[in-house]
């Protein structure tokens, strides 16, 4: 075997090679960027003071049109909802794992910083998404339900499961809308759908490491399975190959498939199919180098690989080309959030659900865990069997999605500087020049591509705007009794907090409540089960009683 066929990424660092132009926005079209977006920009003290879009790709493919999205403000809201995400996570907690002595930062330690970079970024997402629906006109609006999402599950040895995010039921729209929700509806009011990851290399985030991002899709798509937050193993490419079932075709000739989707030539000895750098990966990795096929990997976020797939985008210095994933195993969000826009763009993609259990198990060889990926316990099978996958070995996006061509929307923004796409940076701010700078790449369903360059200035300073992102749970953890209530109390009492409030109730203790129309049912024994697996603390229960004490209108609990 080659060992120069299996590479991290940060040793051979890939150059974008694709197409690049660029489109300054002029005045009028920031005054009407402003205009359409105040209701959010005012809330975060920030106005658009300069911007650019670089488009990436225009072959647009002709089974899709823009549906809802042709609205200006919706389509700019997603671009919004992951750029102002960035943002937040940018100012308060990206590299706080780095400032940390290194004793200090103990796995628990880490898991805290994540779920606090997790919960600043969804409740910024969340609470754009909420605020422009909130403002569409009548005729243009839309209720978007959250269908996808990553960081519910437990991964044993690493998360507690239960990250804060937005979670699968949740609901944006006009109180009036959210209300009937799965009645009959207005018929000028569009329903969409929502796949997220808040923060894909949620670890690299709070390191400070390179291509940290937040990721939504808006779409038009009814969904027809809901995806289990399980670990997915994944093929793609940046071209439409024909499905095969992986389970009965071996890896070499899934490699074979894929190379040959280019239609340009390429063979094995062209071919790269990233992995994330994991124990479950090696047996694969050995089998693909052996047979000529370029590993590269990465410590952390599989998510943005699959937004550049393609033989014209992405060249490593070997000369191959970033191209696919082969067996790569992942999570459910990123598979979906990262291929709806891969198709968009004339790709293809399988996926196929795997045994957690065995995947993790400390006892078992790379080799045995790949042997044993499929060995199901019953809780896993009846998750299967819950979600209707039980007779579909493997899945593409038209198993989840009734019209994937529907109108929709992707949006990535860079929260670290982009490894894959060097030219999308990382968040940056200057207190001298009160300015926040965020990058956004956009895909919409007509494959069109862009980069979107965005420089806000702090209309109050930029510290002004630093406390605006704070979520209030940071406020709340060192109260107690009736401090705590009180602080509680007057963020209730005024109207935009309180919304904002009830977003971050609903991102935070969603393993723990039941939607039931615009009231939630509190599982009291759920709370104490994520307190007694370390998910949340004791502070929890206390925030959760003193909200069901003062805003017992939100809840059907005696």
């Amino acid at each position: 075997m080659d060992n120069s066929l299996r590479f991290n990424v940060t040793d051979e660092r890939p150059r974008y090679c694709g197409k690049h132009d660029t489109y300054p926005f002029n005045e009028n079209r920031i005054w009407e960027f402003n205009h359409r977006h105040d209701a959010i920009l005012e809330r975060y003290h920030l106005s658009l003071k300069s911007a650019e879009a670089v488009c990436l790709s225009d072959k647009l493919n002709s089974r899709s049109n823009l549906g809802a999205l042709r609205n200006r403000k919706l389509r700019e809201s997603a671009v919004l909802a992951a750029g102002l995400a960035a943002i937040a996570v940018g100012l308060h907690g990206r590299g706080s794992a780095a400032k940390l002595p290194k004793e200090e930062r103990t796995k628990q330690m880490m898991n805290l910083l994540k779920r606090d970079n997790d919960r600043t970024a969804a409740l910024a997402m969340a609470e754009v998404l909420q605020t422009t629906s909130m403002t569409l006109p009548v005729g243009e609006e839309v209720v978007i339900e959250s269908t996808i999402t990553e960081g519910v599950r437990v991964k044993p040895g690493k998360e507690l499961g239960g990250n804060p995010t937005i979670a699968v039921g949740a609901l944006f729209g006009k109180e009036e809308h959210r209300h009937i929700y799965g009645l009959p509806m207005k018929h000028n009011v569009s329903l969409l759908s929502m796949g997220n990851d808040v923060i894909d290399g949620t670890t690299k985030s709070v390191k400070g490491e390179h291509s940290s991002l937040t990721a939504l899709f808006l779409t038009e798509s009814n969904v027809k399975r809901h995806l289990p937050d399980v670990y997915i193993q994944r093929w793609m490419s940046g071209s439409y190959f024909d499905l095969f079932n992986p389970r009965s075709v071996p890896l070499e000739e899934q490699a074979e498939i894929i190379a040959k989707s280019y239609n340009d030539g390429t063979k094995l000895e062209n071919l790269s199919a990233f992995f994330l750098d994991r124990n479950r990966h090696h047996y694969a990795m050995d089998k693909l180098n052996k047979a000529g096929v370029a590993t590269p990997w990465d410590k952390d976020g599989d998510l943005f690989p699959s937004l550049v797939l393609g033989n014209d985008l992405v060249d490593f210095p070997n000369g191959r080309k970033l191209n696919s994933f082969i067996g790569e195993i992942g999570g459910s969000a990123e598979w979906a959030v990262g291929v709806l826009p891969l198709v968009w763009r004339g790709g293809q993609a399988i996926g196929m659900m795997t045994s957690q259990s065995a995947l993790t198990r400390k006892d078992l060889s790379p080799e045995q865990k790949w042997k044993e990926r499929f060995h199901f316990t019953e809780e896993e099978f009846m998750a299967i069997q819950d979600a209707r996958f039980e007779h579909k070995p493997y899945f593409t996006i038209f198993d989840i999605l009734e019209e994937p061509f529907a109108g929709g929307i992707a949006c990535f923004g860079g929260i670290t500087d982009n490894m894959f796409l060097p030219e999308m940076e990382g968040v940056s701010s200057s207190a001298a020049d009160n300015t926040v700078t965020v990058n956004v790449l956009s895909t919409n369903s007509l494959g069109l591509t862009e980069l979107w360059k965005l420089t806000f200035a702090c209309t109050d300073g930029l510290e002004k705007t630093v406390d605006a992102f704070l979520p209030p749970k940071q406020r709340l953890i060192n109260l107690k009794g009736k401090d705590l209530e009180s602080a509680i109390g007057r963020v209730l009492d005024d109207p935009v907090l309180r919304e904002r409030y009830r977003i971050f109730f609903n991102n935070e203790y969603y393993p723990a409540l039941i939607p039931v129309r615009e009231k939630m049912v509190l599982l009291h024994r759920a709370i104490e089960g994520l307190i007694a697996r370390g998910a949340l603390a004791d502070i929890d229960r206390e925030i959760v009683e003193t909200t069901l004490k003062l805003a017992s209108e939100w809840f059907v609990n005696d």
